[in-house]
């Protein structure tokens, strides 16, 4: 029996040539089941998705209100951001919520299919504009999740994303700066307002931000209630300028 294994050469099979083996392979792709190749567009070993899908993703390239980031022909500050101001000073956003970028973020957060995060935070990085230098930013601040949330989810996907971008960027991550206290009802269908009083309270920090500019990282801005809630309570604790850092912005016409 022995003589039989080693012809077989199960003996030099090692963890290191299995995870070779996989990483050296394809894999089908998520969205249209084609095989994706390795490296295939955003620089790191395995994508689960194609090039070609990778490439229809809904990219955000139109100019934008830099504070909201709604479409803006000028690309300056928009009328309402110029009248009633969100608390958060910036928006960075590498895509449009639509599809099939709905669909990947849904397994994503829903179903913890958490291959999806690397190709997540990679399009956060590549799309930060190279005038933002990351490392001039204080620290990283996930957007806060409420107990009863996290545990029905088991985990925090904004905070995944930050854990990436914290290790690639090299910049401070506050896992307890800013806590969510309310767990609101769901705010599908809430216009801004509604958005408004339903988090009124629901976010505090015990730290003191004076000076600090803090990178708020989240999935998705839908009206910028929950980014403002945020931004104005780290802005009352001493916050210098908050940034928000998401994968995509609900546009007016797709807001639910």
């Amino acid at each position: 029996m022995k003589k039989f294994y080693n012809r077989l050469k199960f003996n030099q099979i090692t963890p290191s040539h299995l995870l070779k083996a996989w990483l050296t392979s394809t894999l089908p792709c998520l969205l249209c089941a084609a095989n994706t190749a390795p490296k295939a567009r955003l620089g790191f070993t395995h994508t689960p998705i194609c090039a070609d899908c990778i490439a229809a993703l809904p990219w955000y390239t139109a100019a934008r209100c830099p504070q909201c980031a709604l479409p803006n022909a000028a690309g300056a500050l928009c009328g309402r951001c110029l009248q009633h101001p969100p608390a958060f000073d910036r928006t960075f956003a590498p895509f449009r919520y639509a599809y099939p970028l709905d669909r990947l973020l849904h397994q994503f957060k829903y179903h913890q299919q958490l291959f999806i995060s690397p190709l997540l935070t990679d399009s956060l990085i590549t799309q930060w504009p190279q005038h933002e230098d990351a490392n001039q930013a204080a620290v990283l601040l996930a957007m806060p999740m409420h107990i009863n949330r996290l545990r029905q989810r088991g985990f925090n996907h904004a905070l995944l994303l930050a854990k990436q971008l914290q290790r690639h960027w090299a910049m401070p991550l506050d896992l307890e700066g800013c806590t969510r206290i309310v767990d609101t009802q769901t705010q599908a269908g809430m216009d801004m307002r509604t958005r408004v009083r339903n988090l009124r309270g629901a976010f505090t920090t015990a730290k003191q931000w004076h000076g600090k500019h803090v990178v708020v990282v989240d999935d998705v801005m839908t009206t910028g209630a929950s980014m403002h809630a945020v931004a104005n309570v780290l802005k009352q604790a001493g916050a210098e300028r908050v940034t928000a850092l998401v994968l995509a912005r609900t546009l007016k016409d797709t807001v639910d």
